[in-house]
């Protein structure tokens, strides 16, 4: 059962990170969610760019819910993408409603990434476990 509830926190906080990626194909979703106009052509390709590390990053985290042995830099990486931004919002001073709207989601891809880890520690150990038994 906790094995089943931590993979499934690790794809939800994988589905976070890559749902941004539409906005390589569609940019304007990508102005409504943080809120902010378009400002030409240089900030579209900046930031359609930024999706497809998104997309990169959650395609990652949803590979290694079935590797074990890709988790660590999943989920390390997942958790830079999700706390960057936080720091960034937290430190730069006021913003708008559309990057809080964004830094709460990835509160909630950061819940959902220390849930899954945590409910996942000890499988690794396990596997290991029945790896060294299966040896002797």
């Amino acid at each position: 059962m906790r094995r089943h509830a931590g993979r499934a926190l690790l794809a939800i906080a994988g589905l976070l990170n890559t749902v941004p990626a539409i906005g390589a194909v569609a940019p304007q979703g990508m102005y409504a969610a943080y809120g902010i106009a378009p400002a030409g052509r240089d900030l579209e390709v900046v930031l359609r760019h930024r999706a497809v590390l998104f997309a990169v990053v959650g395609i990652g985290l949803l590979v290694a819910v079935f590797r074990p042995a890709l988790r660590p830099i999943a989920v390390c990486a997942n958790a830079i993408s999700f706390g960057g931004f936080l720091v960034l919002v937290i430190v730069g001073g006021p913003v708008g409603p559309g990057p809080v709207r964004v830094a709460a989601f990835d509160v909630a891809g950061l819940v959902a990434l220390g849930g899954g880890v945590a409910l996942l520690r000890d499988e690794r150990a396990v596997e290991q476990g029945h790896l060294v038994a299966g040896l002797r």
